[in-house]
């Protein structure tokens, strides 16, 4: 049996990018190398940030990311897009990392087990959620907003998920119970706090 953990918000700055607070890569350089910005640009894009990895990687371009992260195997990346006030309910992925990033609108990003710690995504902004901290994710946009959602893990490990019994009790009211038995069948959890 796997164990969940609600981070405080302290615990999780370590794991969340300001898009306006990342340095970008020639900063860096010109900081710590005495190379000036327009030579980087003759050979590098404008600007270029190292918002994630797995930590300094061999290079010039990969300096020290604003988010240590991405070193948990193979990845997929999706990108989410929600009607105002939309999003999945509370779920849990055990194994896998899975890490968000506002491409449009603001983004609500809950965890606990009811969802009571949160923070805002602005545009841009990134948080990579560790392994067994339940979470969700809700436009708080004015229209149609999308996230971009990488999850990263070992190919086997990609069916870690559960979810709250709330969101079946919810499909169940709007759909039935059979609906809930056909998910249960096809292998969707909603057991997250049934621990014994």
């Amino acid at each position: 049996m796997y164990t969940r953990f609600t981070p405080t918000q302290e615990e999780m700055k370590k794991h969340i990018a300001r898009f306006k607070e990342v340095p970008s890569v020639k900063k860096l350089h010109l900081e710590e190398k005495g190379i000036p910005p327009d030579v980087l640009e003759m050979i590098t894009a404008k600007i270029t940030r190292n918002i994630m990895s797995p930590g300094p990687l061999p290079g010039q371009l990969s300096p020290r990311p604003a988010v240590e992260g991405g070193d948990a195997g193979v990845f997929r990346l999706g990108i989410a897009t929600c009607p105002p006030g939309q999003g999945p309910g509370l779920h849990v992925h055990y194994k896998t990392h899975e890490t968000f990033m506002a491409l449009t609108g603001r983004w609500e990003i809950q965890w606990g087990d009811h969802g009571e710690e949160s923070i805002i995504l602005e545009h841009l902004d990134l948080v990579a959620m560790p392994p067994r901290v339940t979470r969700r994710f809700i436009n708080r946009a004015d229209e149609d907003a999308h996230l971009m959602v990488i999850i990263q893990g070992e190919r086997e490990e990609f069916d870690d998920v559960d979810r709250v019994p709330a969101t079946a009790k919810a499909i169940a009211d709007k759909y039935g119970q059979g609906m809930v038995d056909k998910l249960k069948t096809l292998g969707w959890k909603f057991t997250i706090g049934m621990e014994s």
